[in-house]
């Protein structure tokens, strides 16, 4: 729940001409900005160029810096965000859907991002100063409407620039299951089947074992962990829009609306309707 003075925190997405592929505008906001756990279909960066303390999580594991950062996302993982002072601070964030990837082979490529689910990338002011420059650039030609190519040419500039900072420990040996992105993918996609570990072992041609072990590698969850904050998300994005209690629950994959209660209160400690009233 936000505290006194929050803001809800929007992400106003503008096309870089490319399909799939956004940029969010340089902004500066002020108060306790946040976004609580959620998940999306696309890789993103977020850049953050004030000594604002803030605090995020990944899968729940839960970190702080209060120096500049830049966080990476890959598709699917759960995440949120939230400052933790109330003074005005500036951040970017760049995100890109999968398909740019393989549409521009040869051109834009991860790095070492490559066996990274989620992290924390070191920086100093000397390297955040020439990243902001770089990305001032590309949204001028953004918005100028440069060629598909010259965009993800200065992309593929972003990713290996952002590759390089990368520390080895960080890095994933393993790398990530592939399949499992696309487990992750079915739960977003589905959400009102009945999404036991059983059924998604039979629609992946998997072992419930390797299922289990594989998808906690990646999340750090189990799959009903992950079933259930994808659910409360989606519920309360549904909620912020006004839509009706039932409705939710059967778009959530609820049976009734009780159950729908039931794990609300007992994730955030509310009902959906105080929740939905401490909004405004």
């Amino acid at each position: 729940m936000a505290g006194p003075g929050s803001v809800r925190l929007s992400v106003p997405f503008w096309s870089m001409d490319i399909k799939d592929m956004f940029f969010d505008k340089m902004k500066c906001d002020c108060g306790f900005a946040m976004q609580g756990d959620h998940a999306h279909q696309h890789y993103e960066f977020t850049f953050g160029f004030s000594r604002i303390p803030v605090r995020h999580s990944v899968s729940g594991q839960i970190s702080q810096t209060d120096t500049p950062y830049i966080l990476f996302r890959s598709p699917f993982i759960l995440h949120s965000l939230r400052t933790l002072d109330t003074q005005p601070y500036k951040r970017c964030q760049v995100y890109f859907h999968p398909g740019i990837l393989k549409k521009y082979e040869g051109i834009c490529d991860l790095g070492s991002l490559r066996s990274v689910r989620a992290c924390t990338i070191p920086t100093d002011e000397k390297q955040m100063e020439y990243l902001e420059r770089l990305l001032s650039h590309m949204r001028r030609l953004w918005r100028e409407g440069a060629p598909e190519r010259v965009c993800a040419g200065l992309l593929s500039a972003l990713l290996h620039e952002i590759s390089e900072l990368v520390p080895q420990e960080m890095i994933e040996p393993d790398g990530i299951p592939p399949y499992i992105q696309q487990v992750m993918l079915y739960i977003v996609d589905h959400m009102e089947e009945e999404l036991t570990l059983e059924f998604l072992a039979q629609q992946f041609y998997v072992g419930k074992t390797k299922l289990v072990e594989d998808f906690r590698s990646v999340t750090r969850q189990s799959v009903h962990e992950y079933v259930t904050a994808i659910r409360l998300w989606r519920a309360k994005t549904m909620l912020a829009e006004g839509m009706q209690l039932s409705v939710i629950a059967d778009r959530c994959g609820f049976s009734r609306e009780s159950a729908l209660i039931t794990m609300f209160r007992r994730e955030t400690g509310m009902t959906p309707g105080e929740w939905r009233r401490s909004l405004h």
